[in-house]
């Protein structure tokens, strides 16, 4: 029998025979759904900052810690996915998702893994706060898709109206309205957020980066990067 099955197997028989287990795991899933959906950052923060919450959490994971881990790596992919459905691009979300499974296989006791699953909730509530595209009008979306979709290449708000068929000036004006931002900062950011997981890889050098991001020099690459995280990406990675 593999991992996974038997992962299937012990909470199966546990839910059969401990309804409190069942019900406490059940009521807390759907707890960090509705906090993802709703958007609200505060109600995952309320709990790890409460110690009998977390001892509770510690209980509803009173399994082998491999186990455990296994079990929350597939809420994680539940969340991702509830996400993408509900607007968040799908590229943000893959990118997150092997972040949040890199940190739960560095978890080695069941109070950091708790911690650091409560924070990845509170990650993807950003996420979504910050890109979700539900509730934009139909323009803007394709925009936001378009610009997703070729955050490798170095694209002007000219080339975006261009790929959508639609008049510049009034996609720019619909895209402020809506998003707060203009398209160009917009494609700065996508791409500077990208930097950041490209950099805490450690298998590209900056120049490499920049390049693969699409900006013709470094010098203009690292001056956008400190625009949106307030330091160079040498300063950054030493922060780490």
């Amino acid at each position: 029998m593999s991992f996974s099955e038997d992962l299937f197997k012990e909470l199966s028989i546990r839910s059969e025979y401990e309804p409190d287990y069942s019900e406490k795991s059940t009521n807390l899933r759907i707890f960090l759904e509705n906090a993802i959906l709703s958007g609200n950052i505060k109600m995952i923060q309320k709990i790890d900052s409460d110690r009998e919450q977390i001892k509770d959490l510690k209980l509803i994971f009173d399994e082998d810690l491999s186990i455990v881990k296994l079990y929350i790596a597939s809420t994680i992919t539940s969340f991702v996915s509830i996400s993408i459905k509900n607007g968040l691009p799908k590229d943000v979300a893959e990118i997150a998702k092997k972040r949040y499974y890199a940190k739960i296989a560095n978890c080695n006791n069941k109070e950091d893994l708790v911690h650091h699953y409560l924070k990845i909730v509170e990650e993807l509530i950003e996420a979504m706060n910050r890109y979700s595209i539900k509730n934009y009008s139909l323009v803007v979306k394709m925009a936001i898709e378009y610009i997703h979709n070729n955050k490798f290449k170095f694209i002007y708000a000219n080339d975006v109206s261009n790929a959508i068929k639609t008049n510049r000036c009034y996609l720019s004006k619909r895209f402020k309205d809506e998003v707060g931002q203009t398209i160009t900062d917009y494609i700065h950011r996508v791409k500077m957020e990208l930097a950041i997981e490209l950099i805490e890889s450690n298998i590209y050098k900056f120049n490499e980066i920049s390049e693969l991001l699409g900006y013709a020099n470094y010098s203009y690459f690292s001056k956008v990067f400190k625009k949106f995280h307030s330091k160079t990406p040498n300063s950054y990675i030493k922060g780490i």
